[in-house]
C-alpha cells in the first residue's frame, strides 16, 4: 500500500510505502488419531473442508506432505458443492523421531492458500517393536 499526506498549512508531504498480510480462516481441519505416537505406527489423518462460498469447487483434493511422509499424498475429492463439507481420511506411519510438522493443502480451481497444519510427536520405538 502506497500512501502519501500533505499538511495544508505548511505544505510539507510524507510519503511511505507498507506491505501487510491479511490472514483469514483457511477452511481446512485436520484431526489425527494421536499427536503423540512411537516410530512405525500408524494413525489416521482426517482431513475435512467446508465449502463457504457460493460458487461450487472443481478439481479439488487434499494434498498432505511432511517428513515421516515417504512421499507426498493427494486425496482426490472432486467437486465441493456450495454450503458442503467433504472428509478424507488416511492412514500414515511416523518414520523418524522428533518433533514433526505435517501440512494439508486443500487444492482446487478457485481458493488458492487454504492450508493447515498438526504437530506430531514421534518417539524412537522398541527394538522388540519395529517389524
Amino acid at each position: 500500500m502506497f500512501l502519501q499526506l500533505s499538511v495544508q498549512e505548511t505544505k510539507q508531504v510524507y510519503a511511505t510505502q507498507e506491505t501487510f498480510l491479511v490472514k483469514k480462516g483457511s477452511g481446512v481441519m485436520v484431526t489425527c488419531t494421536k499427536t503423540n505416537v512411537k516410530q512405525y505406527e500408524e494413525f489416521d489423518v482426517t482431513c475435512t473442508y467446508t465449502n463457504t462460498t457460493s460458487t461450487k469447487l472443481t478439481r479439488s483434493y487434499f494434498y498432505l506432505e511432511g517428513p515421516g511422509i515417504r512421499r507426498s499424498k493427494k486425496l482426490y475429492c472432486g467437486t465441493v458443492q456450495p454450503d458442503s463439507t467433504i472428509e478424507r481420511t488416511l492412514t500414515l506411519s511416523a518414520y523418524r523421531v522428533g518433533e514433526r510438522v505435517l501440512f494439508v493443502k486443500f487444492c482446487n480451481s478457485k481458493i488458492p492458500n487454504a492450508i493447515e497444519k498438526v504437530n506430531i510427536h514421534v518417539e524412537e520405538a522398541e527394538p522388540t517393536e519395529v517389524i
